[in-house]
């Protein structure tokens, strides 16, 4: 990876259009050259001069630029604008369709679903079930792309990262064939018309790559390591590589998921089980599928499409979606059964929503989204201990410190590429306290082994005063203690 180091405006305008301009040059080094990553930040670069100088260039990969904690893509073909997309949720091909009325939100929520659980291309199922033609969605994705570039012109604090080794030609299906000059000047139209607010920041970026692993990694040691149980020099190299292979699991998974995660085997032999005998699968103590099927259902952002906020609710939106069989089938989102993980899991889900859902009355917090809520915050943490029963660490703080932030992160990523109810992902995200957070919080005490499981509001007791009033807390606190009882 080379880092482009952004000067000056002048001095880097005038360096790289003059590399640009040496046609000759570009063309007999193309090759060694276009297999660099290349990065940088648009402070003093306009995005409408990388645009043309990677046009010049012709050079093929991925566009990826960040800003407040969402990345747009534009995919180039010999430099030409190929195609584009973006992980903000009104800004999604899908969301845009259904936005413009091309097709019914009910019809393309249900063909986003297929092609996540396949890994298709969502362009392959509108071209050949809805009946759509090529030029109309061509056409569509046109003006999302003018709309996205608008958007990225006002954005601030813009990093952009260019992988030529991404497969656009592979990948290619719709081909806009825009050159960046025309997409910038009708973006700058669209500019004055945009009304959508401003974005925030919506999830903390992992620690996977880079300075930001080695920063994490100090932050591991600072925090897990004492007197009382040291680690010499190999011990520290030893759990560095250890920390380096978990990062690159989690990785690799992340980026090749669309926020779904593997079911155990226990869990999805239940379902195949009941799809076989013709009954309506029951969510409750289910939670990888339910939290496959809360993706599913929020996949897609339309203004006619509320998302569950109860168990009921996302089983009805589940059962309207058919896509049981699918999700059995497929065994990429299958994983192997860990007995003792996934009867942890089970107990603690159980345990968990029961509680939260007789206390959340007392808290003023819906019950129904309370027992969801439980289903979904176990979720992250299960995954850092199946990852940790494959890539084990003896030392115990440095665990403990893995099992306090890894799923923090993780989840927050998932929860915010899944679209997930603000309610739910402040929840998995933690931090900031909220009501519900607060019941989760107060009901986590009934979970078996508590204190592997993620926090959902940081501090002790006392800092839910700030949220409820002591008697509200007494009354909540009396009716976990009885369903601990019983």
């Amino acid at each position: 990876m080379v880092d482009l180091e952004i000067g000056p405006c002048a001095e880097y305008k005038n360096r790289h259009i003059a590399m640009v301009a040496e046609k000759r040059h570009i063309t007999r080094d193309k090759r060694s050259y276009t297999q660099r990553m290349i990065q940088g930040d648009l402070d003093q670069l306009h995005l409408g001069d990388l645009l043309q100088w990677l046009q010049m260039g012709e050079l093929s990969g991925r566009l990826t630029l960040s800003s407040q904690g969402h990345d747009r893509c534009y995919d180039l073909l010999e430099g030409r604008i190929v195609y584009v997309s973006s992980t903000v949720p009104k800004e999604r091909f899908g969301a845009w369709l259904a936005r413009e009325g091309l097709l019914s939100p009910t019809e393309l929520r249900l063909l986003l679903g297929v092609s996540l659980l396949r890994r298709t291309l969502f362009t392959d199922g509108l071209l050949s079930s809805s009946g759509l033609d090529r030029e109309n969605l061509c056409a569509s994705l046109g003006r999302l792309a003018e709309t996205i570039t608008a958007r990225l012109m006002l954005a601030d604090q813009v990093t952009f990262s260019f992988d030529p080794a991404f497969p656009t030609r592979d990948l290619l299906n719709l081909d806009l064939d825009v050159q960046p000059n025309q997409l910038l000047l009708e973006a700058a139209r669209k500019s004055d018309e945009d009304e959508d607010p401003p974005m925030s920041v919506e999830h903390d970026t992992l620690p996977l790559s880079g300075d930001a692993f080695e920063t994490f990694f100090c932050e591991v040691l600072k925090n897990g390591v004492d007197r009382d149980n040291p680690l010499d020099g190999e011990g520290i190299a030893r759990v560095h590589q250890l920390l380096r292979d978990i990062s690159q699991t989690v990785s690799q998974w992340l980026v090749s998921s669309p926020g779904l995660v593997p079911i155990p085997d226990t869990q999805a032999e239940r379902m195949s089980s009941s799809i076989e005998e013709g009954n309506d699968f029951d969510l409750d103590g289910n939670p990888h599928i339910t939290w496959n099927q809360m993706v599913l259902a929020c996949s897609l952002f339309a203004e006619e499409l509320a998302n569950p906020s109860t168990l009921t609710e996302l089983g009805q939106v589940a059962k309207e979606m058919n896509l049981w069989a699918e999700l059995g089938a497929n065994t990429s989102w299958r994983r192997p059964s860990v007995p003792r993980l996934d009867e942890l899991t089970s107990r603690a889900v159980a345990s968990w929503s029961r509680a939260a859902s007789v206390a959340a009355p007392f808290l003023d917090v819906d019950p129904g989204l309370a027992h969801l809520a439980a289903h979904l915050v176990v979720i992250p943490t299960d995954l850092v201990l199946w990852v940790l029963a494959t890539l084990p660490i003896r030392h115990e703080g440095v665990r403990r410190v893995l099992l306090s932030e890894l799923p923090r992160r993780i989840g927050a990523t998932l929860a915010h590429r899944a679209n997930f109810p603000h309610a739910v992902t402040a929840v998995i995200k933690g931090g900031t306290p909220t009501h519900l957070g607060g019941c989760l919080q107060l009901s986590r005490s009934s979970v078996p082994s508590e204190s592997l499981w993620h926090r959902p509001v940081p501090g002790d007791e006392k800092s839910l005063l700030t949220l409820f009033d002591e008697s509200q807390l007494v009354s909540a606190k009396q009716a976990v203690e009885a369903t601990q009882a019983d």
